[in-house]
This record gives C-alpha cells, sequence and structure tokens, in this order.
C-alpha cells in the first residue's frame, strides 16, 4: 500500500478544543492563548482570552506545532531534553519551532494522533493542565 487514510481533527473539532480550554481556564481564572493546528502543526484554531499576555500568541503556537511534532505533550518532552545535552543543545537549539516548555499536547482519537493544543498565559502546570483537559473533552 502506498497511501493511508488518516483521521484529522476538523474545524468543528479544533473549535471544540478551544472552548474546553476557555472553560477550563476560566474556571482557574486564568486568561490564555490557545493554538489548536492538524498533525502536521498547520494552525486550524486560535484563540486569545482578553487579558492574556501578546507574546503567549506565538508560544502557544509552538507548543501546539511541537506536541504534534513529536506526538507527546511539551512537559514530559521538557523532562527528557533537560536529561541530555544532546537534545537539549543539538536538538532544541538547531530546530526554530521546537519548545520544550509544559502547556503543548496532542490530541488523540483511538490512540492516532489528529491535532495538537497549545496553550500559554498562565503558569507552565496550569497551561499543561488546561491543554490536557481540552485535548480530551474537546474530542468527546
Amino acid at each position: 500500500m502506498k497511501t493511508r487514510a488518516t483521521t484529522r481533527l476538523t474545524l468543528d473539532g479544533a473549535d471544540s478544543v478551544v472552548d474546553a480550554a476557555r472553560a477550563h481556564a476560566s474556571a482557574l481564572d486564568v486568561a490564555v492563548v490557545i493554538h489548536v493546528c492538524d498533525p502536521a502543526g498547520d494552525p486550524l484554531a486560535m484563540a486569545r482570552m482578553d487579558g492574556s499576555p501578546k507574546f503567549s500568541i506565538e508560544i502557544a503556537r509552538k507548543k501546539a506545532w511541537t506536541a504534534a511534532a513529536a506526538e507527546a505533550a511539551t512537559a514530559d518532552l521538557a523532562a527528557e531534553f533537560i536529561g541530555s545535552p544532546t537534545l537539549l543543545h543539538g536538538v532544541a537549539g538547531n530546530v526554530d519551532e521546537l519548545i520544550t516548555v509544559g502547556g503543548g499536547v496532542p490530541i488523540r482519537v483511538g490512540g492516532a494522533v489528529v491535532g495538537a493544543i497549545g496553550v500559554s498565559g498562565a503558569t507552565e502546570q496550569q497551561d499543561h493542565e488546561i491543554a490536557s483537559t481540552a485535548a480530551t473533552r474537546g474530542v468527546e
């Protein structure tokens, strides 16, 4: 077989993920930027909550891209990269889009990565919590 069928997140699905992230961020009383991309890292949806830092737009985008590319949460990558000088300096230092800060999470359906979410603007732990919650609830 020279082709394969893949499940991908739709715009409606991305909007549902954004809505779930906004709801969770509001429950935590934080303002964040939310970026949702497809498995290739291309943007599907973005929202900037009132009061969120402007620089978080780019950080949320990079978190989503990294989670999609690595098919792993950026918080998990951070721990892995810190323990490896080669990864930290050789890989992270040479891939402009890569960011190893918690808040990026792949969105999975049936085990397959269908997209990713990046959240930025709160603490690293809150960003990760919001992204993790939205990645699950947004595609239910």
